[in-house]
């Protein structure tokens, strides 16, 4: 025998509660399936459920965005990060620079790889390591040396730029998550009182239909939003059998 089944999922959740108010609004209060305060409840609860699921609709796409901004500069700033490394590097190879002047950004004299850029928090590192050791690297003074060379293509302005840039929109995506989460919060906050809800609609339209046949009781049960599920192997009853 099909048995009735609360909705699980948030649109699940919506649909019966839809359901239910549509049909008590297309049928006479006098033959209603449920009381007079659950319809009460339904037409106070309800709406005020959804204007919480659309405003955390809102916020989700506010953040979404935000997030691929954010994305979408980080990748910007890898790349900045990934060929100032790279320039350098093959700049020491040309003798421009010596091997000692990657001490300067935190790397080993001898280290030709590129640092580890694969999170977030390494990426933001090296770039403040990048961009602190050029300008102590091209603050040195030697008399005897010649004025250091600045890095270019790019150089570290250039990083400092896009990391300062990347820094606002991660920010800004922060700001975002947390409106989001705010908002999810006021959607599961109301969780229990809808379920509740939800549960004496259940109750007292099966309670209503009681002297149906349980073919004809599902059958009427599931126009007021109530859900059957069937058991493996069992044939839906669809169809309002006549008595």
């Amino acid at each position: 025998m099909p048995y009735r089944r609360m909705p699980v999922s948030i649109i699940d959740r919506t649909k019966v509660l839809e359901k239910t108010s549509e049909k008590a609004t297309s049928t006479p209060a006098d033959q209603w399936a449920i009381s007079t305060e659950t319809q009460t409840r339904l037409t106070t609860l309800y709406p005020a459920f959804r204007q919480e699921i659309a405003e955390r609709q809102e916020q989700f796409a506010k953040q979404a965005e935000a997030s691929e901004v954010e994305n979408a500069q980080q990748v910007v700033l890898h790349r900045c990060v990934s060929h100032f490394f790279q320039v350098f590097n093959l700049a020491v190879e040309r003798g421009v620079f010596s091997a000692s002047d990657r001490l300067y950004y935190g790397l080993n004299a001898n280290q030709s790889e590129l640092p580890k850029l694969s999170t977030e928090q390494d990426l933001t590192t090296w770039a403040l390591n990048l961009i602190m050791g050029e300008q102590k690297r091209t603050q040195q003074t030697d008399p005897e040396a010649a004025d250091p060379v600045p890095m270019s293509n790019p150089s570290a302005a250039e990083v400092q730029t896009e990391l300062m840039r990347y820094n606002e929109l991660s920010s800004a995506q922060s700001a975002e998550k947390q409106a989001f989460d705010a908002e999810n919060k006021d959607v599961l906050d109301m969780l229990p009182e809808i379920d509740e809800l939800i549960r004496d609609i259940y109750d007292e339209v099966e309670f209503y239909y009681r002297k149906e046949t349980p073919p004809n009781r599902r059958k009427l049960a599931r126009e007021w939003g109530v859900s059957y599920v069937s058991r493996p192997g069992e044939e839906p009853d669809d169809e309002v059998v006549e008595e």
